[in-house]
């Protein structure tokens, strides 16, 4: 994967924003082996193989690492065959809709190591896998054929969810193009139009029984997801605070609902899925004063947190990790970013790569001197990339104590 990302102007981006790359976080990623390590084995490897779900909560003040740590996690997924979504909430989003929530997700569906994302790229991804599993090619067909008419007998929630999947393999096959578009919408979240509905067969859903129809899906997409013979599926809510972090008078309905997905996630079976919601500390205080909803995110005891060995812990509080070694953390982030590019720079550096780390060295001391809190990782990332990319273009090493600006746009995530 990372042999066709553009290293260097990955690196100009960070140098200018301090951001989590949208590719290529694994390449970067430092500090977090150990946990993505524990959540692999916990989750995508014994979990998956049993059918299991849960959720995550990655907790985190802004410009903490939140986002950064969010991809990493969904690239290890995508290496180890499950579908990823990856979906930044926006203030906008309604989370008191499943609906909306079900058609952002399986808009940004990604199969693992294939382009594209959403619902037509998974029908297409489907086909070409069983068709690779037959025996032999003048076999295809015939295998093809006959895993599409044992949808109907798979393990589904939802029965139209299954009916219209079926439909949209033979619509696809057959070039009924109509059907085809029309299974392609419902199966999107356009599910109250008369005209989709009728071509389908199926019934529109009315307005009040969206959300649970929603709920449904995507209970229904996971459980597809894992029948189709992929390892299982990771949703990564990004910034999720922007559509959590709303009036009181709306607050209950959200945490209610959080609390009805998390259920229907725990009970979830023949299917495999890991949503991780990626939070500021106030959601999580205003998730504590919600009784049913605390008592589903809270730490089981004194010491069993997360990071304290206890991976089933639903919280993942970046905060905790970091306040151990905050100089640490942040020396380990800027060795890791002059060794990529060491590694990456089409004209080496004549500077010698030891006299660069001790250089980010330093800017982690100084960073860390001035802000030891997690959020001080955007100002590192920003100090040694602008450093590395000054050295990449004029040969000249920084003065750590030299504030470098490079570009000047004001950072919109989080690295």
């Amino acid at each position: 994967m990372t042999a066709k990302i553009d290293v260097i102007h990955i690196f100009e981006r960070m140098a200018a924003k301090g951001t989590a790359p949208e590719i290529g976080c694994s390449l970067f990623g430092t500090g977090f082996e150990d946990v993505f390590a524990r959540l692999q084995t916990q989750y995508l490897k014994k979990g998956f193989q049993r059918g299991r779900s849960a959720e995550k909560l990655i907790v985190g003040d802004f410009g903490s690492g939140k986002t950064h740590f969010l991809r990493q996690f969904m690239e290890i997924a995508s290496d180890v065959g499950c579908v990823v979504s990856y979906v930044p909430l926006a203030k906008a989003l309604d989370f008191t809709k499943t609906l909306t929530i079900y058609r952002e997700v399986v808009d940004a569906l990604v199969l693992p190591g294939q382009p594209g994302h959403g619902i037509e790229r998974l029908i297409e991804g489907c086909i070409d896998r069983i068709k690779r599993q037959a025996p032999g090619p003048a076999l295809a067909d015939q295998v093809l054929d006959g895993w599409i008419a044992g949808i109907a007998l798979a393990e589904i929630d939802l029965p139209s969810f299954r009916r219209v999947l079926k439909t949209a393999f033979e619509a696809y096959l057959s070039n009924d193009v109509l059907t085809r578009e029309a299974a392609f919408r419902w199966l999107g979240g356009d599910v109250s139009n008369r005209d989709v509905a009728k071509r389908l067969a199926v019934s529109p859903v009315p307005g009040a029984e969206q959300n649970q129809h929603g709920l449904r899906s995507l209970l229904s997409l996971f459980q597809f997801i894992k029948h189709a013979g992929f390892q299982g599926t990771v949703v990564g809510f990004d910034e999720a605070e922007q559509s959590l972090d709303v009036v009181k008078a709306r607050r209950d309905r959200v945490h209610s609902l959080l609390q009805s997905m998390i259920n229907a996630l725990s009970d979830l079976q023949h299917g495999a899925a890991l949503l991780l919601y990626a939070v500021t500390p106030p959601i999580v205080e205003g998730m504590d004063a919600f009784a049913a909803l605390q008592q589903r995110i809270a730490d089981p005891g004194a010491h069993m947190g997360f990071f304290d060995g206890n991976t089933s812990a639903v919280k993942i509080d970046l905060r905790v990790r970091w306040g151990r070694d905050p100089e640490g953390e942040l020396r380990g982030i800027g060795r890791r970013l002059v060794e990529v590019f060491y590694e990456h720079s089409e004209k080496q550096p004549s500077t010698p790569r030891e006299e660069v780390l001790q250089n980010a060295d330093r800017r982690a001391a100084r960073v860390a001197a001035n802000n030891a809190s997690s959020t001080s990782r955007r100002d590192l990332v920003k100090s040694v990339c602008a450093m590395l990319m000054q050295l990449d273009e004029t040969g000249i090493l920084a003065d750590p104590s030299v504030e470098l600006v490079y570009g000047g746009e004001e950072p919109d995530d989080e690295v």
